[in-house]
């Protein structure tokens, strides 16, 4: 009798240790599942804080923008001495500036809005045509562009017509693309990466975007005309616009711009060359009244941050006469 009651004895104490390290081993996974989704939602939830940040930082460089015409009126960009002041300057020209939001700090870069290839109505083929300058040898080169002309002229245009090497509403139904193409004006830039062969010429940036081509606006908006400016243009256009093509050249304005940017060195002051600075005319350095303003976080801060982008025309310090701010792009990435 003393025996069996032994073996149940110890019958029952391995059924509560059993019990108690399946407990453990319940109680275990389920902390680490907590774990996991406190990561999970803390990022979601820093990235949702940070959307609203960035909106209120677009708000006030907006403003700050306004103030800085109103005080100062139109510069030459790349010539302003950021040292003779006692506040920071809020310029089109392409410098970092940190903004301190609320204990965030938050990076700020201003670019004048007039860059990258017009190709909105006809202007693309005038734009294909400049990449040909100081490509004369390449023969591959130039019948890239020709085929990709053909392929917008097939998108926009409302025949049935097709073009050399261009493509129609058959040639985009075996490729799964339709309904294009649009048959009418591009109404949006992005929608030119649909095209077949445009990301050969115009691949998009290191950080997604397509800022080789020139903003589309919407209609009944300020259209955004002239030659690239100077700060924004790319080594191609340097080369397309100002007909530099020495490479040692090339390297030296695209020094120059660089310098300026990160170390708010003048053009005029820094290493560049006087009658090569002279030579860039062709690109306007004055801005041009509309600006493309990235929001970001400051580099050294490791919290998730969802960037913005936004194209603005400058309105008054007042704001504008009919009280509406018109966001010419507005995007989160």
């Amino acid at each position: 009798m003393r025996n069996r009651l032994r073996r149940e004895q110890g019958s029952a104490l391995l059924a509560v240790l059993v019990l108690i390290f399946t407990g453990g081993l319940i109680t275990a996974l389920m902390m680490a599942i907590g774990n996991t989704g406190t990561f999970e939602v803390a990022s979601h939830v820093e990235q949702q804080r940070s959307m609203f940040i960035a909106e209120g930082v677009a708000q006030r460089v907006q403003w700050l923008i306004s103030a800085d015409r109103y005080l100062h009126g139109s510069e030459t960009l790349g010539e302003t001495d950021y040292e003779e002041f006692d506040y920071d300057r809020f310029l089109g020209d392409g410098v970092p500036h940190i903004i301190d939001y609320y204990g965030r700090q938050v990076k700020v870069v201003i670019e004048d809005a007039r860059q990258g290839q017009r190709m909105d109505g006809s202007q693309f083929r005038r734009s294909l045509d400049t990449l040909k300058v100081g490509m004369e040898d390449d023969e591959d080169f130039f019948e890239l562009v020709d085929n990709l002309k053909d392929k917008i002229t097939d998108y926009v245009d409302t025949n049935d017509d097709v073009s050399n090497e261009g493509l129609e509403d058959s040639d985009y139904e075996a490729l799964e693309m339709k309904p294009l193409p649009r048959n009418g004006n591009i109404q949006f830039r992005e929608e030119l990466l649909y095209i077949p062969g445009f990301r050969d010429l115009f691949p998009v940036d290191k950080d997604g975007l397509l800022s080789s081509v020139r903003l589309i606006t919407p209609e009944n908006t300020v259209t955004i005309s002239g030659n690239p400016n100077l700060l924004t243009a790319t080594r191609q256009q340097i080369m397309n616009y100002c007909n530099i093509t020495e490479e040692d050249e090339l390297d030296a304005v695209m020094d120059a711009i660089k310098e300026w940017k990160n170390e708010r060195v003048m053009l005029s002051e820094g290493s560049l060359d006087p009658l090569l600075l002279g030579r860039l005319n062709n690109l306007p350095r004055r801005e041009s009244g509309v600006y493309t303003i990235k929001v970001s976080t400051a580099d050294e801060d490791p919290r998730p941050f969802k960037r913005l982008i936004f194209t603005i025309q400058a309105s008054p310090v007042a704001g504008p006469s009919d009280k509406i701010i018109q966001y010419l792009q507005w995007m989160f990435y």
